[in-house]
């Protein structure tokens, strides 16, 4: 797989779960996941925290307060064993109560089920020790090659840039990452483009296209997202994505086939 999402076909567009399958188990979870890598999914796309005790951890925000029941603050206020003995299943509780907050080093032993799996890890803890804790577990694993650091942090790809040159990284337009250097979209890999977020002065259809044409420019593959009906993915098609993110991939996995574009 790493191959055809480095090396972009005209017949293949890759599919990304979104925090796994978001639209149907909790994010960012084990659960979500293992949904995700059963479905056929290219890659996974998650979320780094780290706790108080200085653990990677697997969750969208920098709080628990959205996705964990009964209990709220940031991540860094609790250890991981405190954050073990919580509830994380959020608005899926009625299926799948007690779900927990999974630990970087566990979704990469649930992934590597598919050694052709990739990751698209979002640094979302804005801090050195993040990226530098994530990329001792991923040179662990031995999956540099099938790994994407992204983040909304120019310091963060910056510092992952000229640190583990190796890696590749993915950013944001520009009107998302404001006064981030042209040095760093000139060594980026990917860039992800929104199709449902509103834009000054500019319709989505508009935007995207600038926002790919930018891409082009510097060489960055776009990366769009995300795509949860049929016409969302053939928009993506249309603009010349190179891969296709999903809350529900399935719709994704289901369309590009039909149309010749996933196996």
């Amino acid at each position: 797989m790493s191959e055809a999402l480095w090396q972009p076909r005209e017949d293949f567009i890759p599919v990304l779960g979104h925090r796994g399958i978001c639209a149907k188990y909790p994010e960012n979870t084990l659960v979500s996941f293992d949904a995700a890598i059963e479905l056929g999914c290219d890659l996974i796309e998650f979320d780094i925290n780290i706790t108080k005790d200085g653990v990677p951890v697997v969750i969208h925000d920098n709080t628990i307060d959205r996705t964990c029941i009964g209990h709220t603050g940031a991540v860094r206020d609790y250890t991981l064993d405190e954050l073990k003995a919580f509830d994380f299943s959020a608005q899926f509780a009625d299926s799948f109560k007690n779900t927990p907050i999974p630990t970087l080093r566990e979704v990469l032993e649930l992934g590597a089920k598919n050694p052709k799996l990739c990751y698209n890890i979002e640094i979302k803890d804005y801090t050195e020790e993040c990226v530098d804790k994530t990329m001792l577990l991923v040179r662990e694993f031995g999956i540099s090659e099938r790994v994407v650091i992204a983040s909304f942090s120019v310091d963060v790809l910056l510092y992952t840039q000229d640190k583990y040159p190796e890696m590749r990284t993915q950013g944001f337009p520009p009107f998302f990452m404001k006064n981030a250097p042209m040095e760093m979209y000139d060594r980026m890999y990917g860039i992800g483009i929104p199709i449902a977020w509103s834009r000054e002065n500019m319709d989505i259809d508009e935007a995207i296209a600038a926002d790919v044409a930018f891409a082009r420019e510097h060489n960055i593959l776009p990366w769009l997202f995300s795509a949860d009906t049929e016409e969302d993915v053939l928009l993506c098609v249309k603009h010349g994505c190179a891969n296709i993110t999903g809350n529900n991939p399935e719709i994704a996995l289901n369309t590009l086939r039909r149309i010749g574009k996933h196996q």
